[in-house]
């Protein structure tokens, strides 16, 4: 297999796993076994295992990023700009339940230190952190801090993923998109 081939390889092994057992709860060891590489081949990419989970999230946060951006239209009223960009999270999402799952932990690992989570993956989301700046200018959000807005809007559309994915409300994926947009909707 081409190195980049095995790269690929250990990030998607990686991704599983720690969907399925938690960072914490995922040896590297098993990362490279389930990859079908050695070890020592998994360190040769990530030195450490807080570098491959952080190349991790940054690569899922670009993905976001890009899966965001393709469906803005800045032509289009602020309000429906942000509606969109919203609906299209929720897409990318239900598409994407590993790369949600491995997100929800990120901020809670103890190893990752704080300057690695403000990385470049901002950057790539900039434009939506000022969507969202404008969005409380137009009192679309309330007036609220981005450091309190931003998790907020996250939880609520995780929350609605999660509960797509239990099936065990009886409502459609499409009500439940709609009836938690309209809980952050008033909110």
């Amino acid at each position: 297999m081409s190195p980049a081939g095995n790269r690929e390889k250990i990030l998607a092994t990686a991704l599983r796993l720690f969907a399925g057992q938690g960072v914490g709860g995922t040896p590297t060891a098993q990362i490279s076994r389930e990859a079908g590489v050695s070890t020592g081949t998994l360190f040769h990419y990530f030195p450490e295992k807080n570098r491959l989970v952080v190349e991790m999230y940054l690569s899922i946060k670009r993905e976001i990023g890009e899966a965001l951006r393709s469906d803005d239209d800045p032509a289009l009223p602020l309000r429906e700009r942000f509606e969109r960009c919203l609906r299209a999270y929720v897409a990318w999402g239900l598409a994407h339940p590993e790369e949600v799952r491995f997100l929800d932990q990120f901020d809670y690992l103890p190893d990752v230190g704080d300057e690695l989570k403000e990385h470049e993956a901002y950057e790539d989301l900039a434009w939506m952190l000022e969507l969202v700046r404008m969005a409380v200018r137009e009192g679309i959000l309330p007036d609220l801090p981005l450091a309190f807005l931003g998790p907020m809007i996250v939880r609520v559309l995780n929350g609605i993923l999660a509960v797509i994915e239990s099936g065990e409300t009886g409502m459609s994926e499409d009500e439940i998109v709609e009836a938690g947009l309209a809980m952050l909707r008033k909110a």
